[in-house]
């Protein structure tokens, strides 16, 4: 007997049902010690079903089981079925692996989540490539939190393998159709859009060396002193270098004829340790003055 009318609860949570009426309404746990201990390790599984979750994802994904279910792909299962993006499972089946490691390792203590368990996953990485370093620096963090009385989160997992943290990040909206452009460029140059962003962003707010009134001539290089007459622009070489910043920008900024399938290699070799511009560009901009 429960103590409320019987709730129309979704058919995977009678254990759900089953534990509130064991814990608030039959207080199991008055029968003693052994059955507080029980209370504990039922606890202690819950705290850890991530991982239960990941085996059960991965099996659906290696034996194709949710074809049985009426769906063609893995990626359909995951968005429709299971309302998240494949991304986050294949997250939830990487911290189920790496987990589950450390189990078959000896650990009693594990990553609490998802995010704590792919930290230590990637930061492992970071370490070695050749080698699989999780073990040795899961103990770590434990020492290391243990000695220092420290709560384990993935920021402090991550602090302690590699001895930093990712910035905090912020979020902008853009234009759709900038973005796409965005992610067009960074996938000819093999980066992230963001991490493109972040690098224009950079050089736009980089701030410009702005030598200071105790700047004088004393404190610059010989050869700097030597050259001033040289180094001022005259009208020709001011001419050349306009010339020259207009190719670049038509060969790279005209849409039309701009070739996606380039990459970071193809930029054109206008610049030459000589001086010199390329044979085939000859013609379009003027030869710098000598």
């Amino acid at each position: 007997e429960i103590p409320f009318n019987d709730p129309e609860l979704p058919n995977w949570a009678d254990g759900y049902l089953d534990k509130f009426c064991d814990l608030f309404w039959h207080e199991t746990w008055r029968e003693g010690n052994d059955a507080i201990a029980t209370l504990e390790i039922d606890m202690l599984a819950d705290r850890y079903a991530y991982i239960k979750e990941g085996m059960a994802l991965r099996a659906f994904q290696l034996y194709k089981l949710y074809e049985n279910l009426g769906f063609k792909t893995f990626k359909q299962y995951c968005v429709k079925g299971l309302k998240k993006s494949v991304h986050y499972v294949k997250q939830v089946i990487k911290a189920a692996q790496t987990s589950w490691r450390l189990m078959l390792e000896g650990f009693t203590e594990l990553p609490d989540n998802v995010s704590q368990a792919t930290r230590l996953a990637s930061s492992a990485r970071q370490v070695s490539e050749e080698a699989d370093e999780t073990t040795s620096c899961w103990q770590e963090v434990l020492d290391k939190a243990k000695h220092l009385s420290q709560p384990i989160t993935a920021s402090y997992i991550e602090t302690t393998i590699t001895g930093e943290t990712a910035a905090p990040l912020a979020t902008a909206k853009i234009p759709r159709d900038v973005w796409d452009k965005l992610k067009d460029r960074a996938r000819e140059q093999g980066v992230k859009p963001e991490k493109l962003l972040e690098e224009i962003l950079g050089d736009y707010l980089e701030p410009k060396s702005d030598p200071g009134p105790d700047t004088s001539l004393e404190s610059e290089p010989e050869f700097k002193k030597n050259n001033k007459a040289f180094m001022s622009k005259t009208p020709e070489i001011k001419a050349w270098e306009e010339d020259l910043e207009a190719l670049v920008r038509e060969k790279y900024t005209n849409e039309d004829d701009y070739d996606a399938t380039a990459d970071s290699s193809s930029i054109p070799e206008v610049f030459h340790p000589t001086g010199d511009i390329s044979p085939g560009d000859k013609g379009q901009v003027r030869r710098p003055p000598t």
